[in-house]
């Protein structure tokens, strides 16, 4: 089999882009990041992973305000919204964005990573423990 052209790349992108995820996700979760990715990934969709962009707050080198602001907009540009584990004050946050945008949002529960991430309903997610 031949690899496709980088005009045959763009042309398949043009024709057929495939829908961008934002992966919302506490960052006590933040070690499953790369695992995350995968399953959007293979799900067939592109993942948009605040983890993977600005790793955790940039090393703590940029505000936290500035990053969650980079963040929301990504958001706001992504057409579903993917939430993986509990839900943290943050990512509640970016669930209402979602929602006020009028944005898929799917939940999946992450405890049996590495071996699997598995679909569940809002009335099941649950709230992140507080330390």
């Amino acid at each position: 089999m031949t690899k496709p052209s980088a005009m045959d790349q763009a042309e398949e992108t043009l024709r057929h882009p495939k829908r961008l995820v934002y992966v919302a996700m506490s960052n006590k979760a933040f070690y499953w990041r790369a695992h995350i990715q995968k399953f959007v990934l293979d799900s067939g969709m592109v993942p948009v992973s605040p983890f993977m962009l600005f790793d955790y707050y940039l090393m703590h080198t940029v505000s936290k305000e500035i990053v969650r602001e980079a963040m929301n907009n990504l958001l706001a540009r992504c057409d579903e919204v993917w939430v993986f584990g509990r839900l943290s004050l943050g990512v509640k946050v970016q669930v209402g964005i979602a929602k006020r945008m009028n944005k898929p949002v799917r939940y999946f529960d992450i405890s049996d990573l590495p071996v699997a991430i598995m679909p569940i309903t809002e009335e099941t997610a649950q709230e992140e423990l507080r330390d």
